[in-house]
């Protein structure tokens, strides 16, 4: 028996708390990106979450859970920010569900997502890219975050990369796209480059990078990079977390 449920088109979206209506628009954007193991390792997770994700304004994530822990953290710790989660899948025995999220200081204007068509070999789950649009005073900017397929072919890989362009492409400001790309040979790396760099996207190259395997990614566009760095020591998950320091050009 399957032990998961995929949710309809309409229960995928979720959201817990509120933020503000503005940001300015001179302001230094300050982001975390992380994939946080579902909060495996409780006991060093929080401590680190919050130690790391403190006063950022855009916290992107990915393998959020919803359960008993994390959104009572994202609530207590994080009261200031809104978050919106898309769902790829609920485990039967907990109702507990799992995907990306992206929390911000500021509301966002729109929020939509993308379900992979293709599904990952033996699980047969789905993976999700979640996209939030913001106003900054009058400048629109897009935030994406993604968690790509890992256990499919290269050809159904690729696929979900287009499907994510294609959508980003129809929007013309800046844009943060980052996530765990699960580009675990050079082959995907290089696809993965190529086809945002025909969005003019910009990957960046980030400092204290202690990573054998490069898995997590973050591309820009319209955007001056102030800092990008890899929190290399952090073991409370089986990623490192993502720090950038952005600024509207």
């Amino acid at each position: 028996m399957v032990p998961f449920i995929v949710p309809a088109h309409d229960k995928v979206l979720m959201k817990i708390g509120e933020g503000e209506n503005t940001l300015p628009a001179t302001s230094d954007l300050n982001v975390f990106v992380w994939n946080v193991y579902k909060g495996q390792k409780a006991h060093i997770f929080e401590k680190d979450f919050k130690k790391l994700g403190s006063g950022k304004d855009f916290i992107l994530l990915q393998e959020a859970l919803v359960d008993s822990r994390m959104p009572l953290l994202w609530k207590n710790d994080f009261s200031a920010y809104e978050w919106h989660l898309a769902q790829s899948f609920h485990y039967k025995k907990d109702l507990t569900s799992t995907g990306v999220a992206i929390g911000s200081k500021i509301s966002p204007v729109t929020v939509d997502f993308i379900r992979s068509k293709a599904r990952e070999f033996f699980w047969l789950t789905p993976k999700l890219t979640l996209f939030s649009e913001y106003d900054f005073e009058g400048k629109k900017v897009l935030f994406v975050c993604t968690h790509v397929l890992n256990f499919v072919t290269t050809a159904a890989f690729s696929a979900s990369l287009y499907e994510i362009a294609q959508k980003i492409s129809l929007f013309e400001g800046p844009v943060v796209l980052a996530g765990d790309f699960n580009t675990w040979n050079v082959k995907r790396y290089m696809i993965m480059k190529s086809i945002f760099r025909d969005l003019n996207l910009e990957h960046l190259d980030l400092e204290n990078d202690g990573r054998l395997l490069k898995l997590d990614h973050v591309f820009v566009r319209g955007f001056d990079v102030l800092k990008a760095e890899v929190h290399h020591t952090i073991m409370s998950s089986d990623h490192f977390p993502i720090e950038i320091k952005l600024k509207l050009k």
